[in-house]
């Protein structure tokens, strides 16, 4: 492996993959930590201990998103106090089963608690389509009605409605190339996010929740780093392949516990001590090649290193 310094900091490069510490080495046995499921963009997530992974990403994942009266989505980068929002799944039938895709047509009901208030809403089958913009994306989605939209716009102070994503009728895709076209529920670009917890702890530190990188797959067991050489992973049945650092934003200076913005950390640390191309990131944006089942405890197995990276650190 060959190294060098710049005035920015350590840039890695990997010409040998067999020779990554943290990879292959026989001290290294990475795993599942955590499993991470949003099913309303921006909102508390699910951690359940078995979760089903399409090519969407995970089931239900950012399924549900707010928007404003002008159609567009808010998030955590305009409404902190959305982290103190927490959905959970009502019913657990046979439909809701961890092994496989829940289909569109069998959504469970979902129950959001926020401060001591909640609300219960069966998602709507008979809502008429409409288009909201994520970004600079007009993506097609359905209004879950009066009720939702009452409620959280009472809890949030200003006119907000709940809308669903309708994947058989959404023609978005992913433009940029390392994305090969792929296409996501209401997520921010990738289907699935992989964080390790070593890497999160040697660059912002220890103390800094892991909750505020929002993975879909946080994985322990493993170096500092080391998920920057792993090109495709495989956990139980799915398979992934890692294609591009994730940029991170000032929604990770939000305190997921109190909903409130606690500063510039880590995002300001991030900028300092992990950069790829100039920008802070934190965890990589994954492509899903096997659609498949994941356990919490499920070893994490590399089937595939990538030759170089460029990504600049320092210690935290």
């Amino acid at each position: 492996m060959k190294g060098g310094r710049t005035d920015e900091g350590t840039v890695r490069t990997m010409t040998d993959a067999s020779t990554i510490p943290g990879n292959l080495d026989s001290a290294s046995d990475p795993r599942l930590a955590s499993i991470g499921v949003h099913p309303i963009k921006s909102l508390a997530g699910l951690s359940p201990q078995q979760w089903w992974f399409g090519p969407r990403g995970p089931s239900l994942d950012r399924h549900w998103m707010l928007i404003d009266e002008n159609g567009r989505f808010v998030s955590l980068r305009e409404l902190p106090a959305l982290a103190r929002f927490h959905p959970m799944i009502v019913d657990s039938s046979s439909e809701t089963s961890p092994t496989r895709e829940i289909p569109e047509n069998r959504l469970p009901r979902i129950r959001i608690e926020h401060d001591g208030s909640s609300f219960e809403f069966e998602p709507r089958r008979d809502g008429d389509s409409r288009s909201a913009v994520l970004w600079k994306a007009d993506r097609v989605v359905v209004d879950e009605g009066e009720p939702a939209a009452i409620w959280f716009s009472s809890r949030l102070d200003r006119p907000v409605r709940l809308v669903r994503h309708q994947p058989e009728l959404d023609p978005w895709t992913q433009s940029e190339p390392e994305a090969e076209g792929a296409t996501t529920g209401l997520s921010d670009g990738y289907p699935v996010l992989v964080v390790t917890r070593a890497t999160i702890a040697a660059a912002v530190g220890p103390l800094m929740s892991e909750h505020r990188f929002r993975a879909n797959l946080l994985i322990d067991g493993a170096l500092a780093g080391a998920e920057d050489r792993w090109q495709r992973i495989r956990i139980g049945d799915l398979e992934l392949e890692l294609v591009k650092p994730c940029v991170r934003c000032v929604a990770t200076t939000v305190d997921p516990e109190t909903g409130e913005r606690s500063g510039t950390a880590p995002l300001s640390t991030l900028a300092r001590t992990r950069l790829w191309k100039g920008r802070p990131v934190m965890g990589w944006n994954t492509l899903v090649r096997n659609p498949g089942s994941v356990e919490v405890g499920d070893r994490v197995e590399i089937l595939e290193t990538r030759e170089t990276i460029s990504i600049v650190t320092e210690p935290f």
